[in-house]
């Protein structure tokens, strides 16, 4: 006899639910922190491998190029509740591309530090996604909230990256690899434990239908089926869920994501460099990435109330008033270590705002397959936008310096506030 199906009253569930929501958090933080050592060292290994100024900007590049690209294979491969098993060979594809960074600093072959470095994008696309799985574990009402405590779990580990390059880079030294390889070593041996962690979160597919009663919990595979059976008669039956809203939330969103990464990208992809030219020591360059991505990170919980009060559009703008700011800034005092400083944390500041307000457009309540190719399609848009201005920044800074990469990625904030102003708020959503 068939078992009848259990219901449960999801009014009052958690913020996240289901098995591994932990190990979710664990697997961002560690995955973040092994991409944001390695991450801040390419443009330094660029710059030596490479033996000019222009090259810095390139790692980046392909990272983000790679992130696309994985992106395009990982959310298609998660429906049917599989995204943490996806996420997990997306860390191995990044621990991979870490290993291939160190082989090509040892081979001095900067081509293959570059290729190394799009396979090392896979890793980032895992960290990135992450915020996607949290918010599939919660009630569709609870899904900003999710989504910006997993945000918070990364910012731990991509804060405390950037304060390892030294010690990786001496450690690596220490067994007799060349400059900087060490912390690809790290972040080689990070996505490892990451992946190992997102297949711990992945849930355990039953064999076989078990009879439940009203005190047994339901199994996370019920328990996913359960609310996205929510979502899909929430979509089909409200009115405002037509075509038209599904492809304005889109179109809005991925703008919004990729707009914002591309201001961030333009100026962050050639920071080291730009420090190192001003004398400033490996350590001091560690704890200033440290404080941007903080800022990237640690404001999710603000962030995240802001769309819930305001609605997304309108936190978009505030994180492009934000952006625009701290390019200014940096545009005029492009020689400065403190106005440096304090503009990078404040685009950090500003990217977590959009971020925030374009993965909520997003994860609006659609069907799972929507759902999931509109996240794809957000990184995708945030890989291919910043990939430009990653690769132009280094050519920029060699050529007219510093304050000419600040005020370009000004000029895409502007852009930015104008197509986050034109779309105008979405009633009774956030």
């Amino acid at each position: 006899m068939t078992p009848e199906p259990v219901v449960q009253d999801t009014s009052n569930r958690p913020v996240t639910r289901g098995r591994g929501i932990g190990w979710l958090s664990a697997a961002a933080m560690i995955g973040a922190l092994a991409n944001a050592v390695a991450g801040t060292a390419g443009a330094l290994l660029a710059e030596r491998l490479g033996g000019a100024t222009w090259y810095a900007g390139w790692p980046q590049a392909m990272i983000v190029v790679g992130t696309a690209i994985a992106a395009l294979v990982i959310s298609p491969a998660s429906r049917g509740g599989g995204r943490a098993r996806a996420l997990a060979w997306g860390a191995i594809a990044g621990a991979f591309g870490a290993a291939a960074v160190v082989v090509s600093a040892i081979a001095g072959a900067i081509v293959a530090m570059l290729l190394g470095s799009l396979l090392f994008g896979a890793g980032n696309a895992v960290v990135m996604l992450s915020r996607y799985a949290a918010a599939e574990r919660a009630a569709p009402a609870n899904r900003v909230r999710a989504l910006t405590r997993l945000l918070v779990a990364t910012s731990v580990g991509a804060v405390l990256g950037p304060l390892l390059l030294e010690p990786s880079d001496a450690a690596g030294r220490a067994v007799g690899l060349p400059p900087l390889a060490g912390c690809f070593v790290l972040g080689a041996v990070g996505f490892a434990v990451a992946a190992a962690e997102l297949f711990r979160s992945a849930p355990r597919r039953s064999v076989a239908p078990q009879r439940r009663d009203e005190s047994s919990p339901m199994t996370d595979a019920a328990a996913d089926a359960t609310a996205d059976a929510v979502a899909v008669a929430a979509a089909t039956s409200a009115p405002g869920r037509s075509s038209t809203a599904s492809r304005r939330d889109s179109i809005v969103g991925i703008g919004v994501l990729s707009l914002a990464n591309v201001v961030m990208v333009t100026v962050m992809a050639v920071l080291p460099v730009h420090l190192g030219h001003l004398h400033v020591d490996l350590a001091s360059v560690g704890v200033l990435i440290s404080a941007h991505i903080a800022a990237m990170f640690a404001p999710s919980p603000l962030s995240g109330a802001l769309v819930e009060r305001w609605g997304a559009e309108v936190v978009a703008c505030i994180g492009a008033v934000v952006l625009a700011a701290a390019a200014c800034l940096a545009t005029g005092a492009p020689q400065s270590v403190p106005g440096v400083a304090i503009a990078v944390v404040l685009i950090g500041l500003g990217w977590n705002l959009s971020l925030v307000a374009g993965s909520a457009v997003l994860s609006r309540d659609a069907d799972e397959r929507v759902r999931l190719r509109r996240e794809g399609w957000g990184e995708v848009g945030m890989g291919v936008a910043a990939a430009g201005g990653a690769a132009a920044s280094g050519t920029v800074l060699q050529l007219a310096g510093f304050g000419a990469v600040a005020t370009a990625a000004a000029v895409v904030a502007v852009v930015l506030l104008a197509w986050a102003a034109a779309a105008g708020p979405a009633r009774g959503r956030p």
